[in-house]
Parts: C-alpha cells; structure tokens; sequence
C-alpha cells in the first residue's frame, strides 16, 4: 500500500510533464503543392471492385506452391547439417598445443 502512493504521483507528474511538451510544427514537412491540394473525389467501392485485377490464383498456383515448398523443404535439410565437419571439430575439441 505504502508503495502504491508514490508510484501513482510519478504516474501522474510523468503525465503531466508530457502534455506540456511542444508539438512539433508539421506544416514545414509538407509542401505548398501537397498541402494546398484538394481532397480526392469519394467513389463508391463498387467501382473500385471493378477497376480491380482479375485475382493471380490459378489452376497452376497449387502445384507452383508445393513444388516451392519441396524445395524450401530440401534447402532446410541440406542446412541442418552441421556447419564444421568431424575432424575438425576433434581438433578443435583438442585445442591448441604447441
């Protein structure tokens, strides 16, 4: 409970440090052009579905993904070897002796 009180005052002191801080003035980001331009003309979606892209799936795209993934599959088990190779990795267990 003792703990409580101070940990709410410093909750609050932060908060009210925060708000005092200046906001930084963005109109020196954003051009003349960009700032002076017109807001874009509202379109119902219907007409934005319209103009869309005939979707990319295909017949083909599942034999492209599982030939894809054959070959993720085999580059990960080609990586889960290990890295040094067995004679090597005893000397370098044995360290280095003059």
């Amino acid at each position: 409970m003792a703990l409580r009180l101070p940990l709410l005052i410093l909750i609050l002191i932060t908060g009210l440090v925060a708000g005092c801080s200046d906001i930084l003035p963005l109109d020196r980001t954003v051009d003349k052009r960009t700032r002076d331009a017109s807001y874009p003309d509202l379109i119902p979606v219907e007409e934005i579905r319209a103009q869309a892209t005939t979707p990319q799936i295909t017949p083909d795209t599942a034999d492209t993904l599982d030939r894809r993934s054959a070959g993720l599959r085999a580059r990960a088990a080609r990586l889960k070897g290990g890295v040094v190779d067995p004679g090597t990795q005893d000397r370098m267990q044995s360290g280095v002796s003059d």
